[in-house]
């Protein structure tokens, strides 16, 4: 096991990392695949958040790397992480901070603590000098100083309740959840960090990705029932599609029931999750492809999350299983055919992939 480690640790080193999830950026055609770090969320209040890492020299996975590596535990609900140059940073929802990690060693380089009860959920580069992250309880966006690595002390206000963040020529795409009230996208510039326009989408926006033609897919969830209303029936989901240029939505795909977890394979493909199933669609021409690309139900198996490596042109799909024991990773190709299953933390809810 430590010559393994030691192993991973050394191919890490010698890869120039970057990231899609959650910062929305598309990877380089010439890059190739390294390793992927699977984020589990582990139970709500319980602190055993954990980081896996699955090596595509070696096709296998590691688990609890951040505790083995830095002996103390990850925290309470890690939510996502991203990938900028030499640096990973792990944002820790309910632990409300920022782990900082060496991609060398990984060792902690910085705690960033976050304000008390902010709710951080993703982050995004913007420049060499700063990153954005969305805090869910305080309807901001929080400013990141990459050179000192800590609070600039400014935060720029969103809409409600915010979750994914894209960045694109100079201004970043908010989704404003609401948690299932909210339908806007706040669109802030990067120079001056203020709002400079509101775009209404679906009901519940909560992920969205930049497609090949540099347009943003925006994932609405729709609005659940309000609970104890057997008259309400909510509304249903969509992909918005906004052209960044225009500042406007230019097309939709309407989608009955309660969509999730878009991700981009490249190639005018996207993928989201539905009804327990992977849903593959086009982005160039936006419409469903296969609604059932993956359909495990039958066995009682409903995906939790998923993301897509355009590079090696593979399905990364997590089964957080009874939500108590450790989870697993299933590799399909593009095709839907499962290539490999692997055991990971409890609750595993997002992928960052590296490349060299």
């Amino acid at each position: 096991m430590r010559l393994f480690l030691i192993v991973l640790l050394t191919v890490i080193w010698l890869f120039v990392a970057c990231d899609k999830n959650p910062s929305g950026s598309k990877v380089e055609k010439k890059a190739q695949s390294v390793g992927a770090f699977i984020v589990n969320e582990g139970n709500f209040g319980k602190g055993n958040g954990s980081l896996s890492f699955y090596s595509f020299k070696d096709q296998s996975i590691q688990n609890d790397v951040f505790a083995t590596i830095n002996k103390r535990p990850l925290g309470d609900t890690p939510n996502s992480m991203t990938v900028w140059d030499t640096l990973g940073f792990i944002v820790v929802n309910n632990s409300n901070k920022i782990e900082v990690i060496s991609l060398k060693s990984w060792k902690s380089v910085k705690t960033i603590e976050m304000s008390g009860g902010s709710s951080p959920r993703n982050l995004a580069v913007v420049s060499d000098q700063k990153a954005y992250v969305t805090n869910l309880y305080a309807n901001n966006v929080a400013v990141i100083d990459l050179k000192s690595l800590s609070l600039s002390g400014k935060t720029i206000t969103v809409g409600a309740n915010p979750e994914e963040i894209v960045v694109l020529s100079g201004k970043a795409y908010v989704a404003n959840s609401g948690f299932g009230s909210g339908n806007t996208i706040s669109v802030i510039d990067a120079g001056s960090d203020k709002v400079v326009r509101t775009i209404k989408v679906g009901d519940n926006p909560t992920s969205l990705i930049i497609d090949e033609d540099n347009e943003i897919n925006v994932l609405c969830t729709g609005r659940w029932p309000a609970w104890g209303d057997s008259t309400d029936k909510g509304t249903n989901g969509g992909v918005y599609v906004i052209d960044p240029v225009k500042g406007v939505v230019v097309d939709s795909i309407k989608i009955t029931g309660h969509p999730s977890e878009l991700s981009y394979g490249g190639n005018d493909l996207g993928f989201f999750i539905l009804n327990g199933k992977v849903v593959s669609y086009s982005t160039d021409e936006n419409k469903l492809l296969n609604e059932s690309l993956i359909d495990n139900t039958k066995e009682f198996v409903f995906y939790y999350s998923l993301e897509a490596d355009p590079v090696s042109q593979l399905l990364f799909v997590l089964d957080a299983k009874n939500y108590a024991q450790n989870g697993e990773l299933l590799i399909f190709d593009f095709s839907g055919n499962l290539q490999k299953r692997l055991t990971t933390g409890i609750i595993p809810g997002a992928v960052t992939f590296v490349y060299e």
